[in-house]
């Protein structure tokens, strides 16, 4: 008797094969499109993070003064800066509540922070 010798594999094992390496291939693309929408966000909000820090240090390194300054930055992120006094005792250094909006197309971040002053800025203020 002779025996059918088989090598190789069936029609029904490539199939198979070829259903989980297409499902698998799928998934990986699900994820590498969810990475990329995440890289481009962090991006995104790392930009406006970058833009707050760069008003704070303008704005804050002369006199403050309580009150609302606007501007554009790298002309396309605006801002907007509420400083106001907070109260103190007498003879007290000065304290100032910076609070920040920056947004950019449809993109909004607050940002707030303090800053102490003494009791004169060397602007008299």
């Amino acid at each position: 008797m002779k025996r059918n010798a088989q090598t190789g594999f069936t029609l029904l094992e490539m199939l198979a094969a070829l259903t989980v390496m297409a499902v698998c291939s799928s998934v990986l693309l699900v994820a590498f499109g969810q990475s990329a929408r995440s890289l481009q966000q962090v991006s995104r909000s790392d930009r406006l993070s970058h833009a707050a820090r760069t008003v704070f240090d303008q704005e804050a390194a002369g006199p403050l003064r309580s009150g609302t300054r606007n501007g554009v930055l790298d002309g396309d992120i605006n801002w907007q800066l509420e400083i106001s006094q907070q109260p103190t005792k007498a003879g007290q250094a000065r304290l100032f509540r910076l609070d920040l909006t920056v947004s950019e197309a449809r993109r909004k971040a607050t940002f707030s922070t303090l800053k102490l002053r003494g009791l004169t800025d060397k602007a008299g203020a």
